[in-house]
């Protein structure tokens, strides 16, 4: 790493920004020890149905369509986006319902099946206010900082969950199994519990953050200023590989359905998620600082479908199969969590300031939406995948493939890899 990143890093790591290096924290234990990582290794060993961990799983992204409203819910708050947040960062603490439900089913006091609908109920309402969360931080981090300081910490913010995210899904799958023979589901307990005690961090650094004041935005009978082309053409392209997004299944549920793979080498598929989306924000978020946006974005893409061959080249028979789902699983996640650090900067390069929360609504809105028309294409595939077979999974990942590269192609880029509008070399 040069020595212009590292001063970076310290720059990251002064007091000044503890409050998103906690959040980073609190959401790397959510992601790890709370999410898809483990409920759905845990939903497929209840007898839940393929289908339905897709639907439940794929629910909170396509429910945060409701972002395109945060215009009219900060409206009917004040421009309250401090009360809004909070609120919602409540959610990060899920871990404890997930134990709960968990330690009635292996007490006997809940049977599996009711089991599933608690924690598809868990999933469904804390991840999407979860996801909404998320999204408001960035707004947030957008509103308090200037541009050359939000450069500086959201990039890192993700890389130092990434980290954080892989040092502890790697060791949990070997632990998952072990656990798995001698306590049983107590040892999903566990890490829902261990998840939810650090998850705590989050709301509390969201409540020492800089005040951002009233957001608030035109709505209503009141005159709008129409959104820029570009930026319009930019979340249309992106919305096509969302699509492709809501597409694929879970690695680890293909892993596990098809491959015969335990519980822990799905939460080590998870592992190798976060170390590939590790190196994906280290190298991007360094080159953003004053890079092309738009062709980091394009180049994401074209990745993810690379990716989406890798995974689909890993059927039944071949003896690499495994290892192919770590790698694209890897590759999956360094493109994406590329693209997404490339998606947030170039929505900021091309968002009037005065325009940003109808802009990111409007974008997580468009993007969310196509999500779930993929996500649902998925599910009702999968209904059928016990007739057909692995092949549904196969086509579900060239099907991901073909989207992402048509966004791709879709996607404006400009006429070099040097950003126009990157501030000067003194400012980053």
């Amino acid at each position: 790493m040069h020595l212009p990143n590292l001063s970076r890093w310290r720059a990251f790591a002064s007091p000044r920004y503890r409050p998103f290096q906690a959040i980073a924290t609190g959401q790397a234990f959510t992601g790890s020890y709370a999410s898809d990582a483990l409920f759905v290794p845990l939903l497929l060993r209840l007898g839940a149905p393929p289908e339905l961990v897709i639907l439940v799983g794929s629910f909170p992204v396509a429910a945060s369509v409701v972002q395109a409203l945060a215009p009219q819910i900060l409206r009917r708050m004040g421009g309250n986006l401090r009360r809004l947040t909070l609120l919602l960062t409540l959610a990060e603490l899920r871990g404890f319902a997930h134990a709960a439900v968990v330690a009635a089913i292996a007490s006997g006091l809940i049977s599996a099946p009711v089991g599933i609908v608690l924690v598809s109920a868990t999933v469904a309402i804390g991840q999407t206010a979860g996801v909404l969360s998320a999204s408001n931080i960035n707004l947030w981090a957008a509103v308090v900082l200037p541009d050359q300081e939000r450069r500086l910490v959201g990039p890192r913010m993700g890389a130092m969950n990434m980290a954080l995210s892989t040092l502890l899904l790697l060791p949990a799958g070997a632990v998952l199994d072990a656990g798995l023979r001698s306590i049983g589901l107590w040892t999903y307990a566990g890490f829902f519990a261990v998840g939810g005690l650090v998850s705590i961090l989050t709301p509390l650094a969201v409540a020492r953050l800089p005040y951002p004041g009233r957001v608030l935005v035109k709505t209503g009978e009141e005159p709008a200023e129409p959104l820029p082309e570009e930026f319009r053409r930019f979340t249309t392209a992106t919305a096509v590989a969302s699509l492709g997004q809501g597409l694929i299944p879970y690695l680890s549920l293909y892993a596990m359905q098809v491959l015969g793979a335990s519980a822990g080498f799905a939460v080590i598929l998870s592992g190798s998620a976060s170390a590939g989306a590790l190196a994906g924000s280290l190298t991007t978020g360094a080159f953003l600082l004053r890079g092309s946006s738009s062709r980091v974005l394009r180049l994401s893409f074209l990745a993810r479908s690379v990716a989406a061959v890798i995974c689909a080249l890993a059927i039944p028979g071949n003896p690499a199969a495994l290892p192919m789902l770590v790698l694209g699983s890897a590759l999956f996640n360094g493109a994406g969590n590329a693209g997404a650090l490339a998606a947030n900067e170039r929505l900021y390069r091309l968002a009037p300031p005065d325009l940003r929360v109808r802009c990111q609504s409007y974008y997580v809105g468009a993007t969310s939406a196509a999500f779930a028309v993929g996500a649902l294409a998925c599910g009702a595939a999968l209904a059928v995948s016990a007739v057909v077979g692995w092949p549904v999974y196969t086509a579900l990942f060239v099907g991901s493939g073909v989207s992402r590269a048509i966004g791709g192609l879709r996607t404006d880029v400009s006429p070099s890899w040097q950003s126009p509008t990157a501030p000067p070399a003194d400012q980053i």
